[in-house]
């Protein structure tokens, strides 16, 4: 893979969650899709197990997953005993959701009491939104801030909250960093950064949330 394809803003986002495992840790990936994040998280030796919605997206994530299930996380069975995993990993998933307050607390019971949640939300206030919204535009498209199958929207601060109304204690937050001049070059990825934090609501597409349920003894 080529520098320019292969340092975009959806695999800084993959990076910056697999950093944040460790090796031989049991995780349940929330909305796998096809295995994009399983794939570096089993050479990181962790056992995935995948929930994925979209069939044919499920089978290529199988090839990464110890196994994956096919079903709605809001609806579908969890047969899995209590305190089955290390770590949940869901990365663009809970602004596709429903009640993602309800979806989060029946996953708990699953969650080792050491255990912690990766949590990764679009930004709905960067910049581009920002700029769209002056000219008076909010245009769904495919993927991306303003996906067309999003149900909500999140600031850090509305993220945080809807985090803490859930039960959550906030162990560490980190952003994806989207700065115009320094978007897609990797030479400039640490100047990049070094801007964002300055501004992490306007200059960031992603808000990564690692947090665990209060009362819990899990650690970043």
């Amino acid at each position: 893979m080529s520098e320019g394809s292969r340092y975009d803003l959806p695999y800084l986002t993959r990076l910056q969650i697999v950093s944040r495992l460790r090796p031989g840790e049991r995780v349940l990936d929330v909305g796998c899709g096809s295995g994009e994040i399983a794939r570096l998280m089993r050479e990181k030796d962790c056992t995935v197990i995948g929930l994925e919605l979209d069939s044919e997206k499920a089978a290529k994530a199988g090839t990464y997953c110890e196994q994956v299930l096919v079903g709605d996380i809001e609806t579908m069975p969890l047969a899995f005993e209590p305190e089955s995993f290390d770590v949940f990993v869901l990365s663009n998933i809970l602004e596709h959701l429903r009640d993602p307050v309800a979806t989060l607390r029946r996953l708990v019971p699953l969650l080792r009491p050491t255990g912690r949640i990766l949590v990764d939300l679009p930004n709905v206030a960067h910049w581009d939104v920002r700029l769209r919204l002056l000219r008076g535009r909010w245009d769904y498209e495919d993927a991306g801030i303003l996906d067309r199958t999003h149900l909500r929207f999140y600031t850090r601060k509305t993220a945080r909250e809807m985090l803490r109304e859930t039960g959550f204690e906030i162990l560490d937050e980190d952003i994806i960093p989207d700065v115009p001049l320094f978007r897609y070059k990797k030479r400039w990825a640490h100047v990049n950064y070094r801007i964002a934090r300055l501004r992490p609501d306007l200059l960031s597409t992603e808000m990564l949330f690692v947090v665990r349920p209060r009362g819990t003894t899990a650690s970043r």
